[in-house]
């Protein structure tokens, strides 16, 4: 069996081999599209500038949208597990992938499972539960996701295709008429290009078109998104490095979309190493390590984004998954590496806004098929117990040291500080007459961030 060097060594190549380029790139990346200056003046109530003064800046929320699927709340055997992952999710990210699944959400026709108190089914907690979380601690939530044929249920797959659209546009209707106005996305399709036939719908040559003409009729001022699973972006199972990615399936599907006038407002697509995900023996497992390897090229990667935002819209990494490769210190040292390498260059690209982790915890990842075996990848972030891995803990230091901003400035003779930080929410403490004045702003990108405050 391959080593914790071996599998270092091959998972960490490509970077290896180009790492002035791309160490350049993720710097001026960064430092370019995920910063921006500020200019702040102090004023008394007589608009007198407060000079000299020490003001405390303190970074308090990111303005890029960093988050993990949220299929576990409320649903682990332990109640203190799901104290701790309600404590834990709120730390550790700032959005949630809430399930819409179909097949769950009506496993009976006319039943849906929108009440936070309807029956559970494991790994689906209901949309309102969800949401209620969500909103009581500042976590945006998205919708995932409108159609996806693969999660049809079973009582809609007989009905004709005019009957299954009717029935969507019910479902569409629902969903709008309660949550329209509380999602930061919707994803309206899914998984075109990898799904089998379960119903009359997939077989329809405009289902994508479909989809997104009723969605923007039910959701006309929301931000709709497509989702692909193959590949990503255009580099990876289907289109070797040696091929341009502009023509790679998903490109064409969704340069043909835009030419046709299809309402899409982000591009999402994904990125799981499911190491080991079919493996039933060690040479299996081996194979599959070897075989993933090309899902951690920074070169090939940016390849993609950059054949993707040449379409001329943000993107998302929808879904991702970064395997452990064993249980020793040495694995989880390495997908903390990969987790760090991965984030710093979606985090560099400018059409990115996005990436979600998928399942966080080992142990609870979809089951149910035998020969697609999810928890065989280790791909959480925290152990099977909830205590965080050295990935989960590199995620935090990531959004809240490295790429945070925190200062102490001193206001000038017009009452002026002025600082580059990065885009989000801040918040800006300065001591006058020994009364502590905090005040809340934010710094966003194509903004002129000038703010006034009166202390």
């Amino acid at each position: 069996m391959m080593t914790a060097e071996e599998k270092r060594e091959l998972y960490l190549k490509p970077y290896n081999d180009n790492k002035e380029v791309i160490d350049k790139r993720i710097e001026e990346g960064i430092e370019t599209y995920r910063k921006g200056y500020c200019r702040i003046r102090f004023t008394d109530e007589k608009g007198n500038p407060v000079k000299g003064k020490k003001v405390k800046v303190n970074q308090i929320g990111h303005e890029f949208k960093y988050g993990a699927n949220i299929f576990m709340l409320d649903e682990f055997e332990k109640e203190e597990h799901n104290a701790e992952y309600r404590r834990m999710f709120k730390e550790y990210f700032n959005l949630a992938t809430v399930p819409f699944y179909w097949k769950d959400l009506e496993p009976e026709d006319g039943k849906p499972r929108y009440d936070k108190n309807s029956p559970k089914i494991y790994r689906r907690p209901a949309p309102d539960l969800c949401m209620d979380y969500c909103e009581q601690n500042g976590v945006a939530p998205k919708l995932h996701c409108l159609v996806y044929n693969s999660w049809t249920p079973e009582w809609a797959k007989a009905l004709s295709t005019s009957e299954l659209k009717k029935r969507y546009e019910k479902r569409f209707w629902e969903i709008a008429d309660r949550y329209s106005g509380r999602m930061y996305e919707f994803e309206v399709i899914n998984e075109t290009l990898i799904q089998g036939i379960s119903n009359p719908l997939c077989e329809e040559r405009d289902i994508v078109e479909w989809a997104f003409d009723l969605a923007r009729k039910y959701f006309p001022n929301e931000k709709l998104v497509i989702n692909e699973a193959d590949p990503f972006p255009c580099i990876g199972r289907n289109t070797p490095s040696s091929v341009s990615p502009y023509f790679d399936r998903y490109f064409l599907q969704l340069e043909s979309l835009l030419l046709k006038g299809v309402s899409i407002d982000k591009i999402g697509v994904q990125n799981h190493m499911f190491v080991g995900v079919s493996a039933h023996t060690d040479e299996e497992y081996e194979s599959s390590v070897r075989g993933h390897a090309f899902a951690a090229d920074p070169i090939n990667i940016y390849r993609g984004m950059d054949a993707i935002a040449s379409l001329g819209l943000p993107m998302e990494n929808t879904e991702m998954t970064l395997p452990t490769f064993g249980d020793t210190e040495e694995d989880e040292e390495l997908q903390a590496d990969l987790l760090k390498l991965m984030y710093s260059v979606w985090f560099s690209h400018p059409a990115m806004e996005t990436v979600v982790y998928w399942n966080t915890v080992d142990g609870y990842a979809h089951t149910g098929n035998p020969n697609w075996i999810e928890n065989n990848c280790r791909g959480g972030l925290f152990h099977n117990d909830l205590t965080p891995k050295k990935s989960a803990l590199m995620l935090k230091k990531l959004f809240s040291e490295i790429w945070h901003t925190d200062g102490e400035f001193v206001t000038d003779d017009d009452g002026y500080i002025e600082f580059r930080g990065f885009y989000g929410d801040y918040k800006a403490t300065v001591e006058t007459d020994g009364k502590l004045s905090e005040n809340k702003f934010s710094v966003l990108p194509k903004q002129n961030n000038k703010k006034d405050f009166i202390i």
